[in-house]
């Protein structure tokens, strides 16, 4: 069986591994000249976890990623919850941090170990597909046949914009930012930390991904310079803004082509789901290809995907919303969960599910 992934992010190298686990070695091409130093996203969620274990390589990232076991809440500096599953039956099913560069990292040395190796500085550039097969052209002049392709080549896919596959949504207003930062001194590398602040509620995050290194995320233009929590920096990797886009692919599937990730959906980071649901249907890409129920694929994964951009949604809503009845409703949310046990497990239990 001849298999294509387009995109040597985490979503590609997923479904490459997931494949390889089953005995098919697929051909995976990547547009970039070499692997990126940058971590886009940092959260790897325990369910993502075990969907790794299935495929043999979830012992690297334990073995390497900060577990995640505390959440501090404030505002305006005042704290509004604390959470804390170092002692609890969830000391073991938290979010992990980790650069993503890492998490490309591990997966393509497990795919080296099976024979796979990433063809960088090589971008698809027009693909076809019938019922029966699909054809890809190549930057290098060369072209290909194959029984199947994922594409996995993020919100801009060439991919799903050829095979006229609609991404209706919308952007939103205003630009958040991000600064990845090494942190001198005293440092919680367990601790997530929201702080929430001003009259038009705007938030930092700190995410610790590695013992002494944490990414800053913020509401604003300028996560550094807004930031209101001591935290004592040495220096700084990366800093960058973006714009959030929440959209969806009409279809995730065109013949013999299935899209993943980012190609197929984005939403916002508020809960750091984004990576792990594009991993998810990346596995589920791969197997549906190994078990012969492609058919169901799109259906399925169009469903999960739409039900976390929804959740995403109205968590951005609650954190970032100006409105009193909003503010009041995640004040209260928050306490209860950091109060009542049972409402505890259910958040932790939905937190870090995809």
């Amino acid at each position: 069986m001849d298999v294509l992934i387009i995109g040597a992010g985490p979503t590609g190298l997923t479904a490459a591994t997931a494949l390889a686990s089953k005995g098919i070695i697929c051909r995976v091409v990547e547009r970039k000249s070499e692997p990126s130093e940058l971590s886009r996203a940092v959260g790897i969620m325990p369910v993502t976890i075990d969907a790794l274990k299935s495929l043999g390589v979830a012992d690297a990232f334990l073995a390497e990623a900060m577990p995640l076991r505390k959440m501090h809440v404030l505002r305006d500096e005042k704290t509004l919850v604390y959470l804390d599953n170092s002692g609890n039956e969830y000391r073991d099913r938290v979010p992990l941090g980790l650069p993503q560069n890492r998490t490309e990292g591990i997966l393509r040395d497990a795919l080296m170990d099976k024979g796979v190796q990433v063809e960088y500085d090589l971008s698809v550039t027009k693909i076809s597909t019938s019922a029966d097969k699909a054809e890809a052209h190549f930057s290098d002049n060369t072209s290909g046949e194959f029984d199947w392709v994922i594409a996995a080549d993020g919100i801009q896919s060439t991919v799903r914009e050829q095979l006229q596959i609609g991404y209706p949504g919308i952007d939103l207003p205003g630009k958040w930012s991000i600064a990845d930062v090494d942190i001198v001194g005293d440092f919680d590398s367990e601790e997530i930390t929201l702080d929430l602040y001003g009259r038009d509620c705007q938030f930092t995050l700190i995410l610790p991904i590695e013992k002494y290194r944490a990414r800053i995320a913020s509401s604003t233009e300028d996560a550094l310079g807004n930031m209101r929590l001591p935290l004592n920096i040495g220096s700084v990797r990366r800093t960058g803004t973006f714009q959030i886009s929440i959209r969806q692919a009409e279809t995730y599937r065109k013949n013999r082509v299935l899209l993943a990730g980012d190609a197929a959906h984005c939403h916002s980071p508020v809960g750091g789901k984004g990576m792990n649901l594009g991993m998810a249907d990346a596995i589920a890409a791969a197997m549906s290809i190994v078990y012969g129920n492609v058919g169901q694929y799109s259906y399925t994964r169009r469903k999960v995907g739409a039900s976390v951009v929804k959740k995403t949604e109205i968590a951005r809503y609650l954190i970032s919303s100006e409105n009193p009845l909003a503010k009041s409703l995640f004040w209260f949310s928050a306490k209860c969960i950091s109060s009542i046990p049972p409402l505890h497990r259910a958040f932790m239990k939905q937190w870090t599910s995809v």
